[in-house]
């Protein structure tokens, strides 16, 4: 067996400056410099360790930091570079994203984490505090997550701006289990001993190979159980006894996670459970409907119905969930509840799979807070509401194979959209209510739209930074004075060969130059280019991604 040699010291350092100092600022701060080859040679030529140090002292200037940094007693643990490294990272953390961390390691390794949904289950510990009514705390949630990626303890896997999907590294999830101790427990990592002090738990299908599908009894000897959590729809074992169990013994219970499970009806004492903040009844297609009880759960702030392909209505009284910030619904209804308009708490709205669903009606509109909009695979859906402009706190709208749906016939856009997203569709041209947001309009996405033949003028976009464009056929070049947008970061191209060689025709021009250098470009990888030393060069650092947010 050969060992692996960790990366050379200069290349070490070159990631070690790029994470910790802006661009230029080395010249500036020597002997930061000099501590900081000490702090690289402790990292035993391992890039995560150095990438995690570095991201960690970003902004820092404070010479006795980046000293407590290289003498920490960590170091000596063991001959681990690795884990003292990201066990300092941790600690260095504010406190109020410990929690949030901690709650990560009841997931499984390598899984991919949906910003909206685990920004959800924060907000159902209580882990994001505001003193103001009506706050965004997924904004808020949105900030703790780009937080974790500057110190390089997510790992983004694609970033739309207003969402993001990202991962943690084993070892970080390491060092997650570590610190979560015994409030927190999986299947594979439960507590020896003092079950009684388990307040979150969860089950995978990786915690129950080899293993019956049953729910370990050690769940029931603690009484006062929060969170119970099943990320990767293991719900095959949850049965109609298991869940009356639950409610009648976890009164404390904020999170019931019962996706996958085969039940065919919720119990009605699903209404008893008073601190219930995150119900997610996801992928079930055999409920048909739900318990007007569920009405009763006056603080549920999440409740999740997508892919329940069978439930034939949600609840007629589901305007009495005053607090509910977060709604997804599959149902076989036509039209919505009147109740709907009294959600007035509601920023996140996504139907899926609503394919019996031919309009939003009018009672959308009240939903004066709601922030994103997500419609998805509704293919009988003809329309918007004719007056979006009424949701003056919109920032987000996600439509994806809706082949009906006539963008056109809303009248008036919203006019805070920063993020676009329009997939699987038949349009021609993009809407033009979206220069409604050209003001602030940050991230547009348009993908497997065959009939779109070109885009809008887009120099009113003055803060677009991301434009994505997948799968359009028949789009063939992109508007000429796109390279004038000063804050476009980010280009690309995929699965459109056409576009992708205009592109690179339009890239040589001498107006375009200075996009080029700047902005992270990537086309169709079957398209001949000799432009990857200037990609790489304009490659967008995340680190100024987080700046320029904050200024």
């Amino acid at each position: 067996m050969h060992s692996l040699k960790g990366l050379p010291h200069k290349d070490c350092m070159s990631l070690f400056i790029k994470r910790a100092l802006k661009k230029g600022e080395e010249q500036r701060y020597p002997h930061l410099i000099e501590i900081g080859e000490d702090i690289v040679n402790k990292c035993g030529g391992v890039p995560l360790a150095v990438a995690t140090l570095g991201s960690m002292l970003y902004l820092n200037r404070e010479p006795d930091r980046w000293l407590s940094v290289r003498d920490d007693d960590m170091w000596s643990i063991g001959n681990d570079h690795i884990l003292p490294a990201l066990k300092l990272s941790y600690d260095a953390l504010p406190q109020h994203l410990k929690p949030c961390f901690a709650f990560c390691s009841l997931f499984p390794k390598d899984f991919e984490y949906y910003s909206e949904s685990l920004v959800d289950l924060w907000v159902a510990q209580g882990y994001l505090k505001t003193c103001k009514k009506n706050e965004d705390l997924g904004k808020m949630g949105m900030d703790y997550i780009r937080q974790f990626c500057s110190r390089s303890l997510f790992q983004v896997e694609n970033d739309f701006k207003t969402i993001m999907m990202f991962k943690m590294h084993d070892l970080v999830h390491d060092i997650a289990i570590s610190v979560a101790q015994t409030e927190y427990s999986t299947v594979n990592f439960r507590p020896s001993s003092a079950f009684e002090m388990v307040r979150h738990v969860s089950i995978s299908d990786k915690d129950m190979l080899g293993q019956e599908a049953q729910v370990p009894d050690f769940i029931f000897k603690s009484t006062k159980l929060r969170s119970f959590l099943i990320p990767s729809r293991a719900g095959k074992m949850m049965n109609q006894r298991f869940v009356k169990t639950c409610i009648s013994r976890f009164k404390y219970m904020r999170v019931l996670d019962l996706s996958g499970s085969p039940l065919e009806k919720l119990p009605s004492s699903i209404g008893s459970l008073f601190h219930l903040r995150f119900l997610d009844l996801s992928s079930n297609d055999k409920i048909k409907r739900l318990p007007n009880s569920i009405c009763n759960l006056l603080n549920l702030e999440s409740l999740i119905l997508r892919q329940c392909t069978a439930l034939e209505e949600i609840p007629k009284d589901i305007g009495n969930l005053i607090n509910l910030r977060s709604l997804a619904i599959t149902a076989q209804q036509k039209y919505l509840p009147k109740g709907i308009s009294r959600l007035t708490s509601l920023q996140l709205l996504h139907f899926f799979g609503c394919v019996n669903l031919m309009t939003l009606g009018e009672e959308i509109q009240f939903l004066t807070n709601l922030r994103r909009l997500g419609i998805s695979n509704c293919e009988n859906l003809e329309s918007l509401p004719p007056n979006m402009k009424l949701l003056t706190a919109l920032h987000s709208l996600h439509i994806d194979e809706c082949k009906k749906l006539d963008l056109m016939k809303t009248r008036e856009g919203p006019q805070g959209l920063r993020s676009f997203i329009i997939c699987v569709s038949d349009l021609e041209v993009l809407p033009p209510w979206l220069e409604d947001s050209a003001k602030v309009l940050q991230s547009i996405t348009v993908a497997g739209c065959d009939n779109l033949t070109e885009l809008p003028e887009l120099q009113k976009f003055t803060f677009l930074e991301q434009l994505l464009i997948g799968s359009c056929s028949n789009l063939l070049a992109l508007p000429q004075g796109l390279h004038c947008l000063t804050e476009l970061r980010e280009l690309e191209i995929n699965d459109c060969p056409k576009l992708s060689k205009s592109c690179k025709r339009q890239l040589k021009g001498g107006d375009w130059s200075k996009f080029a250098r700047e902005a992270k470009i990537t086309l169709d990888s079957d398209v001949d280019t000799d432009e990857e030393e200037d990609k790489d060069e304009g490659a967008f650092d995340d680190h100024n991604a987080i700046s320029s947010d904050n200024n």
